[in-house]
């Protein structure tokens, strides 16, 4: 299996052999696509840091640390802005999982397998209040890295059909920016450590709705008739599908 820390080795390699590389930006907009629940506010994405093992009594501690992706800092249950912020734990009630369900996807999120995108809050657990992360929407890492490398992005297949290359046919908006869109010809999940089967189901979830990635665009040769013409792609270190636990 190839070494995860290659994928940016490897995009920093094309990026200098590259440099004349050819880039297409185009403003789309990302469609509301919420596999699980609808929420009415923008909410972030997060992944976990690490898991809290401070020695005092719950809901003050237990639980684990986690931070907005493509963040610096991150808005916590209490309103302050860190670098991480404390979750005692998940709920997940807008889902309609039973605890079951609940305890087999928070396994894989404290473990950083996994991303949900939802709101810190405040709410009443026991005979005190606790920091809880509501989920909207949650997603299973298919490669199974607890450290994915790259810049987290939304992809989708725009519906751009071209009768020759280089071709824009998908779409990347930077998570918690939504703002920050560009177009791509492919995405490569090759170098994830991904199944074959994981990987098939990728490509046949684009051709419904957007899925969830982890990575770095890197130009790579597209033919030419009249001298190499250069696409871009997406080399991705993790993708995520919607969790079916």
């Amino acid at each position: 299996m190839f070494h995860i820390r290659t994928v940016l080795a490897l995009a920093t390699i094309a990026l200098s052999a590259s440099s004349h590389a050819q880039g297409t930006a185009a403003a789309q907009t990302e469609p509301a696509y919420l596999p699980t629940a609808v929420s009415a506010q923008v909410e972030p994405y997060f992944i976990v840091t690490r898991i809290d093992g401070r020695k005092c009594a719950y809901p003050m501690c237990g639980g684990y640390f986690v931070k907005a992706v493509n963040k610096a800092t991150t808005r916590c249950a209490d309103g302050r802005l860190a670098k991480e912020c404390h979750a005692v734990e998940l709920d997940t009630r807008a889902l309609g999982w039973n605890d079951a369900q609940r305890a087999t996807f928070e396994r894989a999120f404290s473990e950083g397998k996994a991303l949900v995108k939802g709101a810190l809050t405040q709410q009443p657990l026991g005979h005190s209040t606790g920091n809880v992360l509501r989920v909207s929407e949650a997603w299973q890492g298919q490669s199974g890295h607890k450290r994915p490398l790259g810049t987290f992005y939304s992809l989708k297949n725009n519906g751009i059909v071209c009768i020759q290359a280089p071709c824009p046919a998908f779409s990347l908006s930077q998570l918690n920016r939504p703002a920050r869109e560009r177009t791509i010809d492919m995405p490569d999940f090759s170098l994830s450590g991904a199944t074959e089967e994981a990987i098939q189901a990728a490509w046949v979830a684009l051709e419904q709705a957007p899925i969830l990635a982890v990575g770095v665009v890197v130009p790579f040769p597209a033919g030419g008739l009249q001298g190499t013409v250069y696409g871009q792609k997406l080399l991705t270190s993790e993708f995520y599908l919607p969790a079916k636990p």
